[in-house]
């Protein structure tokens, strides 16, 4: 399965995560920055979950990609909140910091191995076929 749009752009938004949280901890709490920081970040995400649904639609049926579909979701609806958290009044910066990692890391990764398996290999794990009977 194809999904090196999506891991292009799910990395660029941990650059920009990165340098955005160096630059909110260096600068103390500033709730116009945090906010316009937020707005950024959320944008830059919005292009991480396009271009998966891109990928996503160029693989199997609907119905086989279900899981794959959920999983990844799940990680970007994370990515989004530790994101939209970032303007809250008093948020607490390094938890955040952790939260977006805790997702992103593991999901460049996994989006790394779908591109690296075989879409045969994958479609047969997703929807495989029955046993035969035997003797």
């Amino acid at each position: 399965m194809r999904t090196l749009a999506t891991q292009v752009r799910l990395k660029r938004a941990i650059r920009l995560h990165t340098e955005i949280a160096a630059r909110l901890a260096g600068e103390g709490p500033d709730l116009l920055l945090a906010a316009v920081a937020s707005a950024r970040l959320l944008d830059v995400l919005g292009g991480v979950r396009a271009a998966w649904t891109a990928d996503l639609g160029q693989a199997g049926s609907p119905a086989e990609m279900a899981a794959l579909r959920r999983h990844v979701g799940r990680a970007l609806s994370a990515l989004e909140a530790a994101a939209a958290g970032l303007e809250r009044p008093g948020a607490e910066l390094a938890a955040l910091v952790t939260e977006f990692r805790e997702a992103a890391v593991p999901l460049v990764f996994f989006l790394r191995g779908l591109e690296e398996t075989g879409d045969e290999s994958l479609l047969a794990f997703l929807a495989p076929r029955p046993l035969r009977r035997s003797a």
